[in-house]
């Protein structure tokens, strides 16, 4: 929250949701990215990881129907959750659309059937749910905002690699049938809209998290915070397991983390020749010694800045110049 000429300000919901989550957010990025490319090369890893996933956002969507459903629900409690109930970004049928299209290629690449992490989070989530019904909030904020960010980029990765797959020596283009029919996509699919219309569907759900938001006691906000969270705790909870699973040692990241590179566009003969030769210029204790000159400085600005914003002098200005 920010404070400015004696009133307090609070940040929206969502935005300090994404506050808060920051740094869980960043590294099961990280961790999901680099494990990607090892799906898109094996059909049973990616269904595993699809299976895994289905069990996160069916269980919050099978809560949310029911609260919404049942007519004993409190009516400031579906007050609350019908702002957020927008069945055109459930995903419980496009995981079963996907899952039927990635199926393992042969019969030694047996599915895993129910495991411990998959069970904890149905678990966790219809407890969760059960007891603190506004906790949903937390999962269509988290679930849903991200497929409409980053699941961008992984549907865009899912269709390179489907094309990839085909025979381009005829196609000057990507064929866009390819592109649309990708095993996999239908997840980050909103029933075949448009770009401009997805993003209307994205915002029509921030709206509805910040009308939500204002039902909300203190109390159920802090709880909504609290589970947005746990949200990512239990996502990398089964992206650890999956790993497990699947085999995803650190020896098979590296390998991923090729298959990333390979996976971007190849630069030309002259840039890698450049890129190579520079390389080779930096030898590690240079390297070494450019790292330590940017921590100091960024040290020596960040000192600066809060000498200069801890003066009443700068706090004055600043409450003057927000014109408040």
């Amino acid at each position: 929250m920010f404070s400015s000429s004696g009133n307090t300000k609070k940040l929206s919901l969502g935005d300090e949701i994404n506050y808060i989550t920051a740094s869980l957010h960043h590294e099961l990025n990280m961790i999901i990215m680099s494990r990607l490319p090892l799906g898109l090369k094996n059909p049973k890893a990616f269904h595993e990881g699809l299976t895994s996933f289905s069990v996160l956002y069916s269980s919050f969507e099978a809560a949310l129907d029911s609260h919404i459903r049942n007519p004993s629900t409190p009516s400031r409690t579906r007050a609350i959750l019908e702002h957020v109930y927008i069945p055109a970004v459930h995903r419980a049928s496009t995981f079963e659309a996907d899952l039927k299209k990635y199926s393992p290629s042969s019969e030694k690449d047996e599915l895993t059937k129910g495991t411990p992490a998959r069970a904890y989070v149905l678990n966790h989530i219809r407890r969760a749910t059960n007891e603190t019904p506004h906790v949903l909030l937390a999962y269509c904020h988290c679930l849903y905002m991200a497929l409409f960010a980053g699941g961008q980029h992984i549907k865009a990765a899912i269709a390179r690699s489907a094309v990839r797959k085909l025979d381009l020596a005829q196609h000057q283009t990507v064929p866009e049938e390819a592109k649309k029919s990708a095993p996999g996509i239908a997840l980050f699919t909103f029933d075949g809209r448009s770009t401009k219309e997805e993003q209307e569907l994205r915002q029509k759900l921030r709206d509805g998290i910040r009308q939500a938001e204002e039902l909300l006691t203190p109390k159920e906000r802090a709880e909504v915070l609290a589970e947005s969270c746990e949200v990512f705790k239990l996502t990398r909870r089964l992206v650890d397991e999956l790993d497990g699973i699947c085999g995803t040692a650190p020896t098979v990241l590296v390998a991923t983390k090729q298959y990333t590179e390979s996976e971007s566009t190849v630069p030309s003969v002259e840039s890698q020749a450049s890129g190579r030769s520079w390389i080779k210029r930096l030898d590690r204790k240079r390297v070494e010694t450019m790292v330590k000159g940017f921590v100091c400085v960024s040290f020596m600005v960040g000192y600066l800045v809060y000498l200069n914003l801890s003066s009443p002098s700068a706090a004055t200005e600043g409450l003057e110049g927000n014109g408040n």
